[in-house]
Order: C-alpha cells, then structure tokens, then sequence
C-alpha cells in the first residue's frame, strides 16, 4: 500500500512537473502585448522622385512620381505609354508598340542612425524626337533607354541626386533625385 501510495504521489508530482513546463513553453511563444504593438508599428516613408533632364547644366525637362513605403517592404512606380510604329511597309501595314516610360523599383528600406538605406532600380525611356512631318515614321523610333541600379543611403527630408548619366548622343544629361521624409 505504501509502495502503491508513492507511486501515485511520484506520477502526481511528475505530471505537475510537465504541466508547468507548458505554461512556461506556451507564455514564451504568445507574444505580450507590448511585442504585438512594437510590431504592428511599422515606420512608413514618403519616396518623392524627380527625374530631370538638363542640356548645359540648365533643367529643360522634369517629371515627378511618388510612393509610400513601409521599412523592410518592396514597392514600385509603372509610369509610361506604348508607342506605335509600322513594322513592314506597303498596302499591308503591320504595327509593333514599344513601351517607354519610367519604372522604378525600390526594396529592403531600413532605418540608419541619420537616414535610411534602400535598393533601388530604375529604367527610364523615352522616343527620341523627331524634328519632321506628323505622320507616323516608316521606321522604328530612336528610343533613349536608361537604366540604372544600387544600394543608397539618404538623408531624410533633402532631396539626393541617385543617378546621373550623360545621352551619348547629344550634350544632355538625365538624373533621377530622391528625398525620403518618415510619415508619422
């Protein structure tokens, strides 16, 4: 009877044992409250751009887009237009459609002690011009392409010119400004 009383309390003891090892396992994994609300404010951004185009140092052309972005999050700017040209020529036209335009990709923002950093990637494009008629070119038009990509770091609230690269064909230059401001 003894033995069979010392089994019982042992078994008792044991599972009391187990019980507190998962209340303690289970309080590790449900977050507080403070973990939840820590996590659920997430820091968004502003992201205004300005793609400029100067010809001796002079702005002849600038275009704005803008996005939100929250840190560690992905987003993207599709700005453009399809361009017709005829592809054969004769009684048959066939048309194409090139499409040029701004895209712009930006990912990984994180704060730093003094800004944030981010990657960004962008492809800018556009017909070159053409000094003649009205009428559609029998020719594919000349498309000005720029592409470029990188890891920056910002200051916040002032705007920093990311890329800049000259149009090998002419003496303008095309540069693409950034300013980040945090949202509160």
């Amino acid at each position: 009877m003894l033995r069979s009383m010392m089994v019982l309390s042992l078994a008792g003891l044991m599972s009391l044992t187990c019980l507190a090892q998962n209340d303690a396992t289970a309080s590790e994994k449900k977050p507080t409250a403070t973990q939840t609300s820590a996590s659920a404010l997430k820091t968004f951004y502003h992201l205004s751009f300005v793609v400029q185009e100067l010809e001796n140092e002079r702005v002849i052309n600038s275009r704005s887009y803008s996005m939100i972005m929250s840190e560690m999050g992905q987003s993207s700017i599709r700005a453009g237009e399809k361009v017709p040209y005829s592809s054969t020529t004769g009684p048959s036209t066939q048309w194409q459609q090139i499409d040029v335009g701004v895209n712009i990709d930006c990912r990984g923002l994180q704060a730093t002690d003094n800004g944030v950093s981010l990657n960004i990637k962008a492809d800018i494009s556009s017909v070159v011009e053409s000094h003649g008629t009205n009428s559609p070119p029998a020719s594919p038009p000349i498309i000005r392409n720029n592409q470029w990509e990188s890891n920056v770091v910002l200051p916040l609230k002032r705007p920093s010119v990311l890329f800049s690269s000259d149009d090998p064909a002419s003496k303008r230059r095309m540069q693409l400004q950034l300013a980040v401001t945090p949202i509160r």
